[in-house]
């Protein structure tokens, strides 16, 4: 569960709440963070620009993890944490999220 404790930790640290106990594993958060990404890049760039600025006031990441978009759902504790978050981008979670999951890899927390 040491994982999961310091990840939680980190991501508590940059503004994203999440119980340890709702922590997936890190290979299953890389993989679905690669997912999103390439979801991501597959959209217009204008789509792909107003779905990230409306990431800062309405809680659309969850969408996500919707098993019928089926882009993340092995994450959706994670993209609920998301919705919690006031003033972020879906980009800036994405990449929060990411450094705390290299931090703890490398062990560098």
């Amino acid at each position: 569960m040491a994982f999961a404790d310091d990840f939680a930790a980190l991501l508590a640290d940059r503004g994203i709440p999440i119980d340890p106990a709702d922590v997936p594993d890190p290979d299953v958060i890389g993989g679905a963070l690669d997912n999103i990404d390439g979801f991501l890049s597959e959209l217009d760039e204008a789509v792909r620009d107003g779905y990230d600025e409306g990431s800062l006031e309405f809680a659309v990441c969850s969408v996500l993890s919707d098993p019928t978009v089926n882009v993340a759902p092995e994450i959706s504790t994670l993209l609920a944490a998301y919705a919690q978050v006031a003033g972020m981008r879906l980009s800036e979670l994405l990449q929060s999220t990411r450094e705390a999951l290299s931090q703890v890899s490398d062990g560098t927390v």
